[in-house]
């Protein structure tokens, strides 16, 4: 594999007043190299979506834990940086999961078994929680720590708070992102696939807990005509908004 390493000027500076300049195990950055490779990342940040969105989409969770799969169609609903929202109906028309994540709170609900789960900043390695709060909410955050330039393309590592996020270009034949986050012994990987910097039918998300070895699968079906209501967001026990209600999160353009 081709490397080509660049540093921010001041973490290559501490790396290298550690240890002798013949040893370094980081070449400093050029300022053309670093500063390509930071405007590639900006990039990637400036076409994330800004503004709350919503669509139908298909998803497949399986917990080796407990040999649990849960496959359904339904509906997210996004505002980016604040909250996250998915309903999954079953093939009889029940609500399967129900799932509202912010940054700092969470509430997962699976109907069929009578389950009401919540949390704060914990992210249990059985639900989706820590997948729809790191990649919907904040998916590219942190500061840039390193970048290299490699065979499949720009190599970012970002640190955000306790985690180390290493974010790369990979070939899909759509624009594609592979990200892993470690922090405190935990390693999460997301691939995804999108067609452009609004989300698209057809976009995909695959995500892997790689201590639990959780799975989810997302794929865009449809996207919404009009944004989701203000409300969709909101805790669904404070409100009194039940799944039955938020199915339409997406709107009648989003395929639910």
């Amino acid at each position: 594999m081709r490397w080509s390493i660049s540093l921010g000027p001041a973490l290559a500076m501490s790396l290298l007043s550690c240890s002798p300049a013949r040893s370094a195990p980081w070449p400093v950055a050029t300022p053309q190299g670093w500063a390509a490779l930071r405007g590639a990342i900006e990039w990637q940040r400036s076409v994330r979506p800004r503004d709350p969105w919503a669509a139908g989409l298909r998803v497949t969770m399986r917990d080796p834990r407990s040999g649990r799969v849960v496959d359904g169609r339904g509906a997210i609903a996004v505002a980016p940086g604040r909250a996250v929202r998915m309903v999954l109906i079953g093939a009889a028309g029940a609500t399967m999961l129900d799932a509202w994540v912010t940054s700092t709170r969470w509430r997962v609900a699976v109907p069929t078994l009578d389950l009401v789960r919540r949390g704060g900043l914990d992210e249990p390695p059985d639900m989706p929680v820590g997948f729809l709060r790191w990649w919907f909410l904040t998916p590219l955050t942190g500061t840039l720590i390193a970048a290299a330039r490699v065979d499949s393309g720009p190599l970012w590592i970002l640190r955000e708070g306790g985690a180390v996020v290493e974010v790369r270009t990979i070939a899909c034949g759509r624009g594609c992102l592979q990200a892993t986050r470690r922090a405190l012994g935990r390693a999460e990987t997301v691939e995804e696939c999108r067609g452009a910097a609004a989300p698209t039918a057809g976009d995909s998300a695959r995500y892997v807990d790689e201590v639990s070895g959780l799975e989810v699968d997302l794929r865009l079906e449809s996207i919404a005509l009009a944004p989701p209501r203000r409300e969709a967001f909101d805790d669904p026990d404070a409100t009194g908004l039940g799944p039955d209600t938020n199915t339409e999160v997406g709107g009648k353009g989003a395929g639910t």
